[in-house]
This record gives structure tokens, sequence and C-alpha cells, in this order.
């Protein structure tokens, strides 16, 4: 079945998975002197999580907004599978790759976008981990595959 996509679902439909599997892995390491604090998962940035334990537990309240970053992968092979189905590609196929690969890059930058400052003003330390890296990277490659399926739709 994988053998009958175009070139750029081959690209993009394992850039999807890798940044399906990376939304569980850890996004930010917060830190105060050197000493971590939390190590906060896309999930739990999204979710709202409890950090540290008894008197010194703190509630991270959730932004349900970064389950989007989560579903644009599940998109990605929703339009994979239509275009299997149907046989060949259309326009929806490159621009919609491509839309769905830069909305959630879109979103993350403008989410973490002075947030380091803002850390650093209150004393913590926000270090971007690997599983943010890699959410960046198979968006990249979504949006990739979205550029060849738009240019062999023509």
């Amino acid at each position: 079945m994988f053998s009958r996509l175009s070139r750029g679902y081959k690209v993009s439909t394992p850039g999807a998975g890798v940044a399906a599997i990376c939304f569980f892995l850890p996004w930010i390491l917060v830190s105060c002197n050197r000493q971590p604090v939390a190590q906060l998962s896309g999930w739990d940035l999204a979710a709202g999580t409890t950090v540290g334990s008894g008197f010194s537990a703190q509630q991270i309240p959730g932004t349900p907004l970064i389950f989007l970053v989560f579903l644009a992968a599940l998109g990605v092979f929703a339009l994979a599978y239509f275009a299997l189905q149907r046989g060949y590609l259309t326009k929806l196929d490159g621009f919609g790759l491509i839309g769905i690969g830069a909305l959630p890059l879109l979103m993350l930058f403008y989410q973490f976008s002075g947030s380091q400052a803002e850390a650093a003003r209150q004393g913590y330390r926000i270090e971007f981990q690997y599983g943010l890296w890699g959410l960046v990277l198979g968006y990249i490659a979504v949006i990739v595959g979205g550029i060849m399926n738009w240019r062999e739709s023509k």
C-alpha cells in the first residue's frame, strides 16, 4: 500500500508519524538554579499537569489548542488515505499538506515566542527538548511532501 503513494506522501506520512510520536516526548525542560524542576511533553502542555509534590506542587494549566498539533498529524494520514483511495493527486494533496504542516509550526512559534525571556524574569530557565525538535522536523517533512505533491499534480 505504501508503494502506491506518491513521492510527496512517502515523505510526509513518515514525517507526520514522527510528529505524532514526538507529541508525547519531552518538549521543555524547566530548571531553576541549574536544577531541573519539570520536563513537559506536548501532552502535558495541552492537557495540563502537576509539577512537584506536597507543598511545593504547582498546577500547570493546559492549553487545549496544542492538541491541534497532534491532530494535524492525523490529518496528514487522512489526506494520504483519501489520495490512495482516489488513485490520483489533486491540488489539495499539495496545498493541504503544506497548510497542515505549516499550521502547527506557526502555532508553536506563537506559543513559545518570548517564553524563555518570560521564564528568565521569574527566575527559571527553559530549554527546548528533543521531542519539540523532532516534531518540528516532522512537520518540515510534511511541508516538503506537500511541495512535492503540488509539483507532481500540475
